[in-house]
């Protein structure tokens, strides 16, 4: 039967076999070795007593053959005993001899058993004691194993981690470089159409600048026009006036005659004289000649 079953079944972790699991197992192992170191004391403590007795029973055993050979070595004389006596005597050795025998066989049987049994008790510690021997070794060997495969796994936990890493910082780098990559795209696409948004609101605002231009031009044009046909018109209504004006004084100088007093008229100069030279003509003007239509029609374009 084993005495100290060995469970190798730990579960794994990220840096190597469960500390506490491991702990725990040892643990046990110890608890086990204490037992058995214990037993092993036990045995060699009643292999001791088994001797101790087995000694008591020799000094016995020498103690009784040391009396039994003093009664035996003791002479007695014959004519100084009865025949009741000789049989005492007789009765006496046998019952010595058959004492001596009884003891000197308890006491063979007795060392016997006891060199049986210390024999049995030694060779189950001498088991046990290469069986923990054994155990011990298999068990360091077991450890060493277990912490060689330990340091190898987490080795190879190490590298598969840095590999790992490295794989994520490439995954990372070719990500960055993409995301870069797609938004130095989106601002040349949005470069693009901020320019071309730009330049249509350049051409939009020329447009609107031309249109005003053009619009500022036509009108300055027009009103140009209207202001070199009013020119004309005044032109043409100034042309008339001074005809007019040219008529009237000719029609004044035609009647200036008519005006002078007549010989037998002698008061009419004075009272001629009594206006003014300057109300004369004008007011002969407007009694003969009506106001022209041109001039209120200018008026009015002036108006307007």
């Amino acid at each position: 039967m084993e005495l100290l079953p060995l469970r190798t079944d730990f579960d794994l972790c990220w840096r190597g076999y469960d500390r506490d699991q491991v702990q725990h197992y040892v643990r046990g192992a110890e608890d086990e070795l204490r037992m058995l170191a214990a037993d092993r004391d036990a045995a060699l403590a009643h292999a001791e007593s088994l001797a101790r007795e087995l000694e008591a029973a020799r000094t016995e055993n020498a103690e009784l053959r040391a009396r039994v050979d003093r009664i035996c070595r003791a002479p007695i004389a014959p004519d100084a005993l009865t025949e009741r006596l000789e049989r005492r005597v007789e009765l006496a050795h046998s019952e010595a001899a058959e004492i001596t025998a009884r003891a000197r066989a308890a006491a063979e049987q007795h060392w016997a058993d006891a060199k049986q049994a210390a024999d049995r008790l030694r060779h189950r510690a001498e088991r046990l004691v290469a069986d923990l021997d054994r155990r011990r070794a298999d068990m360091e060997t077991e450890h060493r194993e277990l912490m060689n495969r330990a340091h190898d796994q987490v080795d190879e936990l190490t590298r598969q981690a840095e590999r790992r890493r490295r794989e994520l910082d490439e995954q990372a780098a070719g990500v960055r470089s993409q995301i870069e990559a797609d938004f130095e795209q989106a601002m040349a696409l949005r470069r693009g159409e901020a320019m071309r948004a730009l330049a249509e609101q350049q051409r939009s605002a020329q447009a609107r600048a031309d249109r005003i231009v053009r619009e500022a031009t036509e009108r300055a044009r027009h009103l140009v026009a209207e202001a070199e046909q009013r020119v004309e018109v005044l032109r043409r209504h100034r042309e008339h006036l001074a005809g007019e004006l040219r008529a009237a004084q000719a029609l004044l100088a035609d009647a200036e005659p008519l005006l002078r007093p007549l010989p037998e008229e002698a008061p009419a100069p004075v009272l001629v004289e009594l206006i003014h030279p300057d109300q004369r003509p004008r007011e002969t003007v407007h009694r003969t000649t009506a106001v022209p239509r041109e001039p209120r029609s200018f008026a009015t374009g002036m108006a307007g």
